[in-house]
């Protein structure tokens, strides 16, 4: 089956950009105004979310075996490490909790807010994004976009499996529908759950009309011009001052035609993408984006807490270019640019390290657990490891 190793590289890149947007070091030069509104990446991880399924199970779910078969290949492959982290979570605010009765107190108390423990039965059922009571951001906070996509593989099946034949009209009628609720919200929902299904569906979509355009245009879309385009324009949408839902609808649909562009990997750009450090990158995406937090959130009580033993601020408290004022974050600012700077460039590198371990570690597991329980369901009782079939 065909494999897009520049869209793969990229969704690298992109969650190395979302591991700059939440460093918070404040004079580093992650703090520009490309990498402050790079929350807009998610909206590209659906897309290609929804681009890839497409590719890859259009045509492959016919019956409830299938739709069972691809439950559990999206399980193995999301949940392993999803529960990893969510325990680490959990082991880092006991560490907060032992830090705050030795004197050295934090933002918040531990478990409390968005770790609160009635928080955690949310983050472990990956329903945070869905319940209206649930805190999104609530514990490992990244995996608020994983809790949408995870349930939108399952609707995205249902809804291929159940479509006979129109499950196109469907994907284009609910991300439409989306769209609608995002500009002009009517429905008392999360936003989240919106962003989810207008970009995921836009992305299904997407893939359809490349297969069009390979069938009629015989594969000639594309090249540099259009790649350098399509980066243009996504930096130029997402730096502009436009309101945020029409900023994220619009970005939405100029990821949608870089998707399109770089899935026929016809330009100099792609050819980049090719190179070795990009498609490492790209197999290490989704552990990059699931433990960059946590990391980050050692290097910042680090700091804290070296900060009371020298007896010096090397954390301040500022308005976040996450959220509107009057929130604030705590930024690890050491008053020196080049120890900003390197501060962020060692965060990359634990990031990384952190990355290849638990892909190594967690996710090749987890994978191959669920290649073992789709090849076990599939294998017909009497011919099942020592079970030998009735003469």
């Amino acid at each position: 089956m065909e494999r897009f190793v520049a869209l793969d590289s990229f969704r690298g890149l992109l969650a190395v950009a979302v591991v700059l947007f939440h460093t918070y070091v404040a004079q580093a030069a992650s703090e520009n105004p490309l990498i402050a509104n790079a929350y807009l990446f998610v909206e590209f991880f659906f897309v290609l979310s929804g681009f890839v399924l497409m590719h890859t199970y259009e045509n492959r779910l016919r019956t409830l075996d299938d739709y069972r078969d691809f439950a559990i290949s999206r399980s193995a492959r999301i949940l392993p490490l999803h529960l990893a982290m969510l325990g680490l979570y959990v082991l880092l605010e006991c560490g907060r909790l032992l830090a705050e009765k030795l004197g050295v107190g934090f933002n918040d108390p531990a478990f409390s807010g968005a770790t609160a423990p009635e928080q955690f039965l949310p983050n472990l059922l990956l329903l945070q994004s869905w319940l209206g009571q649930a805190i999104t951001g609530s514990f490992n906070y990244p995996s608020w976009s994983i809790s949408i996509e995870f349930y939108l593989y399952l609707i995205f099946g249902l809804l291929v499996l159940k479509g006979q034949g129109h499950q196109r009209q469907w994907f284009l009628a609910i991300a439409l529908l989306a769209f609608v609720q995002l500009l002009f919200p009517f429905l008392p929902l999360k936003t989240e759950i919106f962003r989810g299904l207008s970009c995921f569906f836009a992305g299904a979509c997407t893939y359809r009309l490349y297969v069009w355009i390979k069938q009629h245009n015989q594969g000639q879309f594309g090249g540099t011009l259009l790649e350098l385009a399509c980066l243009i324009a996504g930096a130029a949408v997402m730096t502009s001052d436009l309101p945020v839902p029409k900023k994220g609808v619009l970005a939405t649909l100029v990821f949608c035609v870089t998707v399109l562009t770089f899935a026929f990997e016809r330009g100099l750009v792609s050819s980049v993408l090719h190179q070795g450090l990009f498609v490492r990158l790209g197999v290490l995406s989704y552990s990059i984006y699931l433990c960059h937090a946590a990391v980050i959130f050692v290097f910042k009580s680090a700091f804290i807490v070296l900060g009371k033993l020298l007896h010096q601020d090397l954390t301040v408290v500022a308005p976040s270019h996450d959220a509107p004022l009057p929130f604030m974050i705590r930024y690890i600012a050491t008053g020196s640019v080049v120890l900003d700077n390197l501060v962020v460039l060692v965060e990359l590198a634990v990031v990384f390290a952190f990355a290849c371990l638990t892909h190594r570690y967690i996710e090749i597991p987890g994978m191959a657990l669920g290649k073992r329980l789709v090849r076990r369901k599939r294998t017909p009782p009497c011919c099942d490891g020592n079970i030998q079939p009735q003469r």
